[in-house]
């Protein structure tokens, strides 16, 4: 039997979907970009995400520190491929319908954990999706978990430096300190062994979304064409076992 709050999480994902929320720099009703192997491309309409397009994925998610582009890139990555796009903090304020500040706040970094595990249990069974992941949620070992089983992590890096000048004037409770340029340095090493788990690892330090994305697309590939080589090894070795 479920929970309220999972039945909650299924409603907001659901409506979510219906009415995806893109980056606050990113135009609605934008056309997306499908990126076809061979270096071909071609345009198709956001609700096309289920068509028969050959893509090295229809599943990915990306984990990373806050600052690091996420949901951007995401964005980019998800109009790249055709698939949808679900941001899980975006999400979550639609579920409790308070911002993550307030979440924090009125109802403590417990409940908010609770919903964000709730949330990467439903979205890790969806299909045809990038998701984009808050900054605290791969370091979680049962959302790691959850999360790796389902298909590819890509975790984006960026310098403190860097994350600092993306947040500093954002209102995110971790950074509620004297020295935010401190407390980022420290976080981003008690984390960095949590992110070196993810499936790939690509950089974000001054580059645009789009070319971020599609290094992405193009590792994906490569990702993809090795898991694909190595079963078929596999395949052969099992039938030359029963010979």
């Amino acid at each position: 039997m479920s929970s309220p709050l999972a039945e909650r999480v299924e409603a907001g994902l659901e409506a979510y979907l219906a009415h995806p929320e893109p980056p606050e720099d990113v135009a609605h009703g934008q056309s997306v970009a499908v990126t076809l192997r061979g270096g071909l491309s071609t345009r198709l309409s956001p609700m096309h995400g289920t068509g028969l397009i050959e893509r090295p994925v229809t599943w990915v998610a990306l984990a990373g520190f806050m600052g690091t582009g996420k949901s951007r890139v995401g964005w980019e990555l998800s109009r790249m491929l055709a698939l949808h796009f679900v941001d899980t903090d975006k999400l979550i304020t639609r579920v409790v319908g308070k911002t993550i500040p307030e979440v924090f706040a009125q109802e403590g970094e417990g409940y908010f954990r609770a919903c964000e595990q709730e949330v990467v249990r439903r979205v890790t069974r969806l299909d045809h999706a990038v998701v984009s992941l808050g900054g605290g949620t791969f370091i979680h070992e049962t959302n790691r978990r959850t999360l790796l089983e389902r298909g590819p992590v890509v975790v984006l890096w960026a310098s403190p430096e860097t994350v600092y000048q993306r947040t500093k004037h954002s209102d995110r409770p971790l950074l509620k300190t004297p020295d935010p340029l401190t407390r980022i340095r420290t976080l981003m090493t008690e984390r960095e062994e949590h992110y070196r788990q993810g499936t790939l690892h690509v950089h974000s330090d001054g580059r645009p979304a789009e070319e971020i994305a599609g290094e992405i697309v193009e590792r994906l590939w490569d990702w993809a064409e090795a898991g694909a080589e190595v079963e078929e090894a596999e395949l052969v070795g099992a039938e030359r076992a029963t010979d």
